[in-house]
C-alpha cells in the first residue's frame, strides 16, 4: 500500500434538493501524489474527471479516488450518492407553485390544482 494513499474522497452536491439533470457533482480527496478520478453511474463507466454531470431519474453514482505513486503500487477509495435527477421543468413547476401557493386568491389556487394535477 503506498503511503499517499486517498483516506477521504467526498462528494460535493449541487444546491438543492431537487436537483436539476445537467448539475454536477464534485468529488474531491487527499493523497499524494494527487489523485485521479473516474466515476461510475449504475455500474457503467462515467466520467473520467472530478465531476460528473448529474443524469435525468435516480440513480447510483460512485467516484473512485485513485492514487499512483509510479512506483509499481496504486491505492484507492471510493464514495457512492443516490441522487434524483429532475428536468429543469420540473424545476420551473415547483417555482410556479410556491409562487402561487404564497399568493392569496381564489382564482391563483385554481391554477395551482390545474399545475399540480398535469
Amino acid at each position: 500500500m503506498c503511503a499517499g494513499c486517498p483516506d477521504t474522497v467526498v462528494i460535493t452536491m449541487p444546491d438543492g434538493p431537487p436537483y436539476t439533470a445537467g448539475d454536477e457533482l464534485t468529488c474531491s480527496s487527499d493523497g499524494y501524489p494527487a489523485p485521479t478520478y473516474s466515476w461510475t453511474v449504475d455500474g457503467v463507466a462515467g466520467s473520467t474527471t472530478n465531476t460528473q454531470v448529474i443524469q435525468e431519474g435516480a440513480h447510483d453514482y460512485v467516484c473512485t479516488a485513485t492514487v499512483d505513486p509510479g512506483d509499481g503500487t496504486t491505492c484507492e477509495d471510493t464514495e457512492s450518492v443516490t441522487v434524483t435527477g429532475y428536468s429543469k421543468y420540473h424545476k420551473e413547476c415547483s417555482t410556479i407553485a410556491t409562487i402561487l401557493i404564497d399568493v392569496k386568491g381564489t382564482v391563483c389556487y385554481g391554477r395551482l390544482t390545474d399545475i399540480s394535477t398535469a
